[in-house]
């Protein structure tokens, strides 16, 4: 499994100089062959390497693996243009990222414990970075790839770099956990936990305000700061589920069973929470909690979801009344009580259950308990 990490440069002032001066003729090999391939409704790489390789190796200061590396990156963006609009390259021409990240190779790149080399305008250069537990227990197992980032709004350098880890095989099938995902609660555990979505929600909904006001003024300035809010939303929306998603990896379970979801046929319930579901982030949970267990030798399994939120859990009645509110589920049969999420990662843990074999003598909890919302 390759996963990548970030790591934090420390350059000094002059390295910084030479580092944003590369950066700059890198972003001018890419938008050259980015420009004249659009224009040509060409993607093919060794025509757009012919046209481009001895142009910019005279206009800029770029070695020749760092003009073929923006090359390639040009190459990428207009394969995907032209898969998206069948070859008819009907779009707005694309644009070079403002600060683009540069892509190194073995050619260009070195790695040690405590500095990397890398190729510049200026030949290469050493640069220190610090170092995080995770890569020093892994060290061995670094790629001999890497990208360079610039982040302009704190004016700091970063590389990002790659890690063959060899996955653990999976303990066995035992343990396993529903997890039912929704709006008021990101998750919901078939062993009574509950991950709350208020301030999720809430922030989110403060995030659709502001974008509605600044798109109705329309001015430079306020789609300036729609990208920034952008930013901010993504970069806290993640958070959130690095942490949702760590924390059930590390619980005691084999197994993690999920609802295969489609919000599109969910979307009856008005334009504002409809904009919230669309934008909702079950599936980088989903992914973040794939990749999680793969590394810990746990696995992620997926279930149909249908009559998940209709099924008791006891014993096994389905009917679309059983549901009272959206967040209380009363089953008609056997009067069982319980939170209506919660009745759905049992059913969603007893469906996957089923699919091994295993037969509804799984059903261990009484008619009486009930379950009250954590956290």
């Amino acid at each position: 499994m390759i996963i990548s990490r970030k790591l934090k440069l420390d350059p000094t002032q002059e390295q910084k100089v030479i580092l944003f001066e590369t950066l700059q003729q890198y972003k001018q090999a890419i938008s050259l062959p980015l420009s004249y391939g659009f224009k040509h409704k060409i993607s093919n790489g060794t025509e757009l390497h012919k046209f481009s390789y001895f142009t910019l190796r005279e206009q800029t200061n770029l070695p020749s693996q760092l003009v073929c590396s923006a090359r390639c990156k040009a190459t990428e963006i207009l394969k995907s243009i032209r898969s998206k609009t069948k070859d008819k390259f009907n779009t707005k021409e694309p644009k070079s990222h403002r600060f683009p990240t540069i892509r190194f190779d073995m050619r260009s790149c070195s790695i040690k414990e405590n500095t990397i080399k890398f190729t510049t305008i200026q030949g290469r250069i050493e640069v220190p970075f610090i170092h995080y537990p995770f890569v020093n227990q892994n060290w061995n197992n670094i790629s001999t790839t890497c990208e360079l980032q610039y982040k302009y709004s704190k004016d700091e350098w970063y590389i990002i770099i790659f890690l063959s880890i060899e996955l653990k095989s999976v303990k066995s099938e035992n343990k396993v956990l529903g997890i039912d995902r929704g709006c008021k609660y990101i998750a919901v555990l078939s062993n009574n936990q509950f991950f709350n979505s208020k301030e999720l929600l809430r922030v989110k909904s403060k995030y659709v305000y502001l974008r509605k006001k600044l798109q109705s003024k329309g001015t430079k300035s306020s789609k300036r700061l729609l990208r920034r809010l952008s930013g901010k939303e993504n970069r806290f929306t993640r958070d959130v589920n690095h942490q949702i998603s760590k924390q059930i990896v590390n619980l005691p379970f084999d197994t993690f069973v999920l609802e295969k979801l489609n919000i599109r046929t969910r979307k009856k319930n008005g334009k504002k929470f409809n904009k919230i579901l669309s934008s909702w982030s079950w599936k980088q949970l989903e992914t973040f909690l794939s990749y999680k267990a793969e590394l810990s030798g746990k696995k992620v399994c997926f279930v149909d979801a249908r009559y998940t939120s209709q099924k008791c859990s006891v014993c096994g009645h389905t009917e679309k009344s059983n549901r009272k509110s959206q967040s209380l589920f009363t089953c008609k049969r056997c009067s069982f009580n319980l939170n209506a999420d919660l009745n759905a990662s049992r059913n969603i843990k007893q469906n996957y259950l089923t699919t091994l074999g295993i037969t509804s003598s799984s059903r261990v909890f009484s008619i009486t308990q009930t379950s009250q919302p954590v956290g």
